[in-house]
């Protein structure tokens, strides 16, 4: 039973492989199943085709016989324009030609007689003996200078009624130091500092008792501690100085306000 049963199973396989190999699997192209590895597919070569060139069809012969009058007439054209062109050069260079020889012919005329011209005045000129024209000296004008003042109480009143600004130094606005100060540099030519206490210890100037004052020295006012405010002597027992209050005055010695604020005089001149 078991023989049998082998048999019987070995026929069934046996016909199994049969079916199996007379299958047809599907070839993937350029596979080989033989050789089981990819090949080349030769292509067939085509002939190449022949035009005929017997037959042309009449729009390619009239475009062809276009072609053929337009290259034609274009040369036609341009031979022609060369020759005028050619022409008109030869013209013009006989042209400039003539000019220049006209010119040239002009130039050596002209030259010919400013030469004449010249040789003429010279022998006029050296046939005169010329007359020599006195010389007239004129004198250099003279620089104005300023007159130097003399009378110190008219100078110093050039700057009556100037304001009274602290740190200013000039005939509009003023403080009593730099009044004093442009006074003396004007009138004496003495540079003193816009300090009135510089004044007041400046070693050039000695102290003057109050009976032996004279015009031109200065006088001083403060406190116990500086000196504050500084004025010009004037005859008469008066000085002129910048007051905070009214600017550029005249005021006399013995007024109580000043002659209580009195502190020394210097003189420098």
């Amino acid at each position: 039973m078991a023989f049998g049963s082998r048999i019987i199973m070995g026929i069934v396989f046996t016909c199994s492989l049969g079916m199996l190999s007379n299958c047809a699997f599907p070839v993937r192209p350029g596979y080989d199943r033989k050789s089981g590895s990819y090949k080349r597919y030769r292509v067939a070569k085509q002939a190449p085709v022949v035009a005929d060139t017997a037959t042309i069809s009449p729009q390619d012969e009239l475009a062809k016989e276009e072609k053929l009058a337009a290259t034609g007439t274009t040369g036609a054209d341009t031979a022609s324009t060369t020759d005028s062109t050619k022409k008109d050069v030869q013209d013009s260079t006989a042209k400039n030609e003539a000019q220049a020889a006209a010119t040239i012919a002009l130039r050596d005329s002209s030259e010919q007689k400013q030469d004449s011209v010249a040789k003429k005045i010279a022998d006029s000129t050296a046939t005169k003996t010329p007359a020599k024209k006195a010389e007239k000296t004129i004198p250099k004008a003279k620089k104005a200078v300023a007159a130097k003042p003399t009378n110190l109480e008219k100078y110093a009143k050039e700057w009556l009624g100037a304001k009274y600004v602290y740190g200013a130094a000039s005939k509009r606005k003023t403080d009593c130091s730099g009044y004093v100060m442009q006074v003396y540099k004007g009138f004496y030519g003495i540079a003193l500092d816009h300090s009135a206490q510089h004044m007041f210890d400046d070693g050039r100037g000695y102290s003057i008792k109050r009976k032996k004052l004279q015009e031109g020295d200065l006088v001083f006012f403060g406190n116990f501690w500086k000196i504050s405010h500084v004025g010009i002597y004037l005859k008469g027992d008066r000085f002129i100085h910048a007051s905070t209050s009214d600017g550029v005055i005249i005021s006399p010695m013995d007024d109580k306000y000043w002659a209580s604020k009195y502190k020394g005089a210097r003189r420098f001149k």
